[in-house]
């Protein structure tokens, strides 16, 4: 009977921005399930302003993604930190091409996230477009990181991704990082949790396990992409 009781089963509803690629999160789920198999998880994907009313309004039992402004109802942390660099397919006149100049990508046609924008959390690669003087208009937008992709990988314009997530592509030939080479901007990613939302055994659990994988990783491991 005491082990009947002490099984911890509940539903948990997680809110991630589509780019949330972390081996902190991959593993505190694994810890999470091996700990609580009879617990159940939905996994919804939506832009970092969603994610965070989500949390906020307890349809969520916790949320990670980018942060602009800060919400005082909920709590705050980083989980990692990752940088941005542009991206080009197999197909662009700029693959393959090595030691060009930020200046080379002056009126390209571009693709990027809903969010790239200077009032938004990809403020960073907001102000590096601009920079960059790429096309004004740009082509196609998307708040799905694999659409992004998709669309870059297809030749509709050059596009901005997380260095760790596009390594493997690069690696592969499907994409080709474009400049800046140094100092790319800076994104850094949250746990977000409203405290004033009634948790249940299997929500406190994941994030507990979340928190403390955290804090148990030197921040020097949680910066990918540098």
């Amino acid at each position: 009977m005491r082990g009947v009781g002490d099984d911890v089963t509940g539903h948990v509803t997680i809110a991630v921005a589509s780019h949330v690629v972390s081996p902190i999160f991959d593993k505190a789920l694994t810890a999470f399930h091996r700990s609580h198999p009879r617990a159940t998880l939905t996994i919804t994907v939506a832009t970092s302003g969603d994610v965070t009313r989500q949390v906020r309004e307890k349809r969520a039992s916790l949320g990670l993604c980018l942060v602009s402004n800060r919400d005082a109802a909920l709590d705050y942390t980083m989980v990692y930190r990752e940088f941005f660099g542009f991206f080009c397919g197999p197909d662009h006149r700029f693959f393959g091409q090595k030691d060009l100049k930020l200046a080379d990508l002056k009126g390209e046609p571009s693709v990027s996230f809903h969010t790239d924008n200077i009032a938004d959390v990809l403020r960073p690669v907001a102000l590096l477009r601009s920079e960059a003087k790429l096309a004004t208009n740009v082509v196609g937008v998307s708040s799905s990181l694999e659409e992004v992709r998709r669309m870059i990988v297809a030749g509709l314009g050059i596009g901005p991704l997380p260095l760790h997530v596009a390594r493997h592509d690069v690696a592969d030939g499907v994409l080709w990082r474009l400049p800046p080479y140094e100092t790319p901007p800076a994104i850094d990613v949250f746990l977000l949790v409203n405290p004033e939302k009634i948790v249940n055994r299997a929500e406190k659990a994941l994030i507990t396990g979340i928190q403390t994988a955290i804090a148990e990783t030197p921040l020097e491991e949680r910066i990918y992409g540098a």
